[in-house]
């Protein structure tokens, strides 16, 4: 390495990139491509156009090394003092565009076993690895769209860049290494200003929230009770005959759930069934808005089970009411286990739950508890005619008599006026699974207030 000099800016510091810019307009105005296909067009200036971005990069980065200022003393993090300067010293980058250099100044001390500090690198923030954060961040929305494989083809497709699988993994894994530091309170925007204790008098609601979903394993990462499960299941499958359910049969217990918890505050709202899906223009126009959260606490985890995030949701909650003053909701998406989870969990602490399923994917409302006294219909919009209570008369519809009962409760009279045996029930299909449950923890105490 040479020692270090001042280096002035060039004035040809981009001229590399508008040499290639003068290339690309000759070749487009050749009698060639003024004859040539608009795809083969588009093809050619997507190619170039990537190359001559990244030649704009490597020059702009050539510009900055030549004019880096040499600092007399550089101190380290750990309180080491390095007066020795050496230029030249590069480092190679892989972009959106493709891979470019930077060269840099390297400060070193005087001992041996210390590193070298690059004071251009923290200017441009570059990352520890080779590969640049939006490409980075590419990979990552990639992988989690489609598998490794696919994705791998997405980037090379998008980019250019040639990406194995294995460098493609280790890309993940390395991003999804500071999820924890993602979700924490101090890094989330909406915490700041919150204590903890918004809503102590029993205002706020106390909203937990948890949603889950599958993530295929390889049985060397299978827990012991999920691989035994998997051989059972492939062992299940061996002595059946073949069908088109094997391959789901073969993928039975081999996924672990990956979870993610949030805890925060919503002061509760009241709204009308117009407010939530509004018909008229009026309606839209006067439309009151839902519950805004506060203050989340966010968690996410892929190596602790449903049961140890369920734990640690109501050890937050707990820490954010630690008098239990407030009303608790907790939010689920339907899932079997993790309400069997939450309700073990609520015995566990003595919480009386009360659970309330619904059809939706969310629950935009946070109102009073679920009750048997819940009125079937909804309350009427305004100016529209009054509904009539439900009865359980034998009513005559007003339709043709060739039409069907119109619901369960009325039933259809002949004109002789002699009531006729109702029809035979109609077969139900299978029951599904609820998409959305809401469990009221009231009281969150386990005992009774007013809401």
């Amino acid at each position: 390495m040479r020692p270090c000099a001042s280096r002035p800016a060039r004035d040809g510091d981009f001229a590399a990139s508008r040499t290639r810019l003068e290339d690309m307009v000759e070749t487009l105005s050749a009698p060639m491509m003024m004859a040539a296909s608009q795809a083969t067009l588009e093809e050619y200036v997507t190619e170039a156009g990537r190359e001559l971005q990244r030649q704009l990069m490597q020059d702009q980065l050539d510009a900055r090394a030549r004019a880096e200022e040499r600092r007399p003393v550089v101190r380290g993090s750990e309180g080491i003092t390095r007066t020795r300067a050496e230029s030249g010293h590069r480092r190679m980058i892989a972009t959106t565009v493709g891979r470019v250099e930077t060269e840099r100044i390297a400060y070193r001390a005087e001992g041996k076993g210390v590193g070298n500090l690059h004071p251009a690198d923290a200017v441009l923030e570059l990352p520890a690895r080779l590969y640049s954060q939006p490409l980075r961040k590419l990979i990552a929305v990639e992988v989690a769209r489609s598998p490794a494989r696919q994705a791998a083809q997405s980037v090379s497709r998008i980019t250019g860049q040639h990406l194995g699988t294995r460098q493609l993994m280790a890309t993940v894994q390395h991003a999804a290494a500071d999820i924890l530091d993602f979700y924490t309170p101090a890094l989330n925007p909406d915490t700041a200003g919150s204590t903890g204790s918004t809503g102590s008098t029993g205002q706020d609601l106390l909203v937990m929230s948890i949603d889950a979903t599958g993530v295929a394993m390889i049985p060397a990462a299978l827990r012991e009770a999920t691989r035994a499960a998997a051989k059972e299941a492939a062992g299940t499958a061996a002595g059946q005959a073949p069908s088109a359910q094997l391959s789901r049969r073969d993928r039975a217990g081999r996924t672990r759930m990956a979870s993610v918890t949030a805890v925060y505050d919503a002061a509760p709202v009241k709204r009308s069934p117009a407010d939530i899906l509004p018909v008229t223009r009026a309606e839209r126009e006067q439309r009151r808005e839902g519950p805004h959260a506060r203050g989340r606490q966010l968690d996410a985890s892929l190596e602790r089970s449903t049961k140890a995030m369920v734990k640690a949701m109501f050890d937050t909650a707990q820490q954010s009411d630690p008098d239990h003053r407030r009303r608790c909701i907790v939010l689920v998406d339907g899932a079997n286990h993790q309400l069997d989870c939450i309700n073990a969990e609520a015995e566990r602490r003595g919480v009386k739950t009360t659970s309330s399923s619904t059809s939706s994917t969310s629950s935009s409302t946070c109102g009073g508890p679920p009750t048997n006294s819940t009125p079937r219909n909804p309350p009427a919009r305004p100016g529209s005619p009054p509904q009539p209570a439900p009865s359980w008369k034998a009513t005559a519809p007003a339709s043709s008599p060739t039409s069907a009962p119109t619901s369960a409760a009325s039933t259809k009279l002949p004109a002789t006026g002699a009531p006729r045996q109702p029809p035979a029930p109609r077969p139900t299909s299978r029951p599904r699974s609820p998409t959305s449950s809401t469990t009221s923890l009231s009281p969150w105490a386990g005992r009774s207030r007013p809401v």
